[in-house]
């Protein structure tokens, strides 16, 4: 399969693009939030109802400011996600004994 730039995709390839990016954003921000990271669950969401946002509009500024936002939301997924389960890993092989070994802040307070 050949990259394509949204400009060269048809409106419903554009648009399953737009929402699987927004999906998977959402389901960042929401295991995010279960993990007490508020900060990364709210960032997850504005970045998906940005995407959203931009619709499938045809005009060449919003093809490029929603190409940006991709590009970004694919970005932040990988990135949150693997901190997540660097976060849910420490939780799990550390010993702790806070009341919620996925809050980050119980986690980071108990090697302080």
């Amino acid at each position: 399969m050949t990259a394509r730039t949204l400009n060269e995709m048809t409106a419903v390839e554009r648009a399953k693009m737009m929402l699987l990016v927004a999906q998977a954003l959402a389901s960042v921000a929401e295991d995010a939030d279960e993990l007490g990271d508020v900060q990364s669950a709210r960032n997850a969401t504005y970045l998906a109802r940005s995407i959203r946002g931009c619709g499938t509009g045809k005009a060449t500024e919003i093809l490029r400011a929603a190409e940006i936002l991709l590009e970004q939301g694919i970005s932040y997924v990988a990135s949150v996600a693997e901190r997540l389960e660097q976060i849910q890993d420490l939780g799990k092989d550390s010993g702790f004994q806070g009341e919620n070994p996925n809050d980050p802040a119980e986690v980071s307070q108990t090697y302080h």
